[in-house]
């Protein structure tokens, strides 16, 4: 979407003291494992090999939407299912048309507990109950824990009844590790954040992998200044002042699957090779040591909705005809950049054309989003509630103005 290109964030969020000391991160995930046989393990938790901070996203599929029963016998162009196509007639198919992804970060989250193979009833941290099926390797796989006398245990998904999550009462004495925080440089502006290297990567114990003129080699990520991409693989300069250009692998040419940024405030941008131009690594700044302030507790959506028209619909808010609650997500690119922005975090959306919409942020930012569900002509629409049997379904075409509130 070259028309989005124009849009630069300008979250240049630079340290404002510098050579700040490295600190313990407390934002890990932490809580306890309960399994089918009623045995508890309690301690520092990490999803798999993969998600272990709070910021990270859970992801998965909901296995019904409850919001359905509200579009009736009309389609989204007003057109009644039975004329406009056999296809819609059978429920499971209309289900089918209307799924959508579910995405929250792990801070939301209150438990977990196991139904299937690759299914959960996920609690947020209200108390409202989701139930989930499928959509990433999220579920199925095993989880693991630093038991506070055990030490890690990898507990197989088929052994694992019940998951909470909570903060410790006296901070963890051990931890998977911290995370990889910087400042990327791209063809769009500067954004620094927490890192997540390759998709992959995001522990400053782990790996960079490549191969040098001499022979391959794997660098801890604390031990790298910056990471800069040269025409066929990448400069990395240590803290040491040594320098390597490594090519051969997928940390370090074009093979890289994306660099993603967490920017509080914002949410998650997710950077291709083609975008990206260097990584300096920087010390965590005192301000970020602690993110418990961003998960307050989960509401519904509510704001106001105006249309084409000007009518203003004040109410709580289905949104796409699916995501109800501020701890959701809202997915879009931008010229190939795909943001995940939470929509505790959004002020306002307003539709610009059938492709794309402007995304004004509480914190004062804006993003033109596109090309994804969310943000495009392919929205099922809003749903307002404004009383327990009074509601209004407004088609995305007709939507001007949405302001949360």
């Amino acid at each position: 979407m070259n028309y989005l290109y124009k849009i630069v964030l300008s979250f240049f969020l630079f340290l404002s003291v510098s050579g700040l000391k490295s600190q313990t991160y407390n934002c890990n995930l932490y809580g306890s494992i309960t399994t089918v046989d009623g045995d508890i393990y309690k301690g520092p938790i990490r999803w798999n090999d993969e998600e272990v901070f709070l910021t990270d996203i859970f992801n998965s599929q909901k296995i019904e939407n409850p919001y359905l029963k509200y579009l009736g016998n009309k389609d989204r162009s007003g057109n009644d299912y039975k004329r406009s196509n056999r296809w819609f007639n059978d429920e499971a198919s209309q289900s089918s048309r209307y799924a959508r992804k579910f995405e929250c970060r792990f801070g939301d989250i209150k438990s977990l507990s196991v139904t299937g193979y690759e299914s959960v009833n996920l609690e947020l941290n209200t108390g409202k109950f989701i139930n989930l099926s499928g959509g990433s390797n999220d579920l199925g796989n095993s989880v693991w824990i630093l038991d506070h006398e055990l030490g890690l245990i990898k507990v197989a998904w088929n052994r694992i009844d019940l998951v909470n999550f909570f903060t410790p009462d006296v901070q963890a004495t051990e931890s998977f590790g911290d995370p990889i925080y910087g400042k990327i440089t791209s063809t769009i502006g500067e954004f620094e954040g927490f890192i997540q290297w390759d998709h992959d990567e995001r522990l400053l114990s782990d790996k960079l992998d490549g191969r040098s003129k001499d022979g391959d080699v794997n660098i801890p990520f604390d031990r790298i200044k910056k990471i800069q991409k040269t025409k066929y693989g990448s400069l990395i300069s240590l803290s040491s002042g040594r320098e390597f250009e490594l090519k051969n692998s997928n940390d370090v040419t074009s093979q890289n699957r994306g660099i993603i940024v967490t920017i509080s405030g914002v949410g998650r941008i997710d950077f291709t090779w083609k975008h990206f131009l260097s990584l300096e690594l920087l010390p965590i700044p005192k301000g970020k040591i602690n993110c418990y302030s961003e998960f307050k507790k989960t509401e519904r959506l509510y704001g106001k909705v105006t249309t084409t028209k000007n009518d203003v619909y004040e109410g709580v808010i289905v949104y796409d005809l699916d995501e109800a609650m501020d701890s959701e997500i809202l997915n879009g690119l931008n010229d190939n950049l795909e943001f995940s922005v939470p929509f505790k975090n959004i002020k306002k959306i307003e539709p610009k054309s059938y492709d794309y919409c402007l995304i004004e942020l509480k914190t004062g930012e804006n993003l033109y989003l596109g090309d994804q569900t969310d943000v495009s002509s392919t929205n099922a629409g809003v749903i307002v509630f404004k009383g327990e049997n009074e509601y209004q379904l407004i088609k995305w075409t007709n939507i001007k103005l949405i302001e949360f509130m």
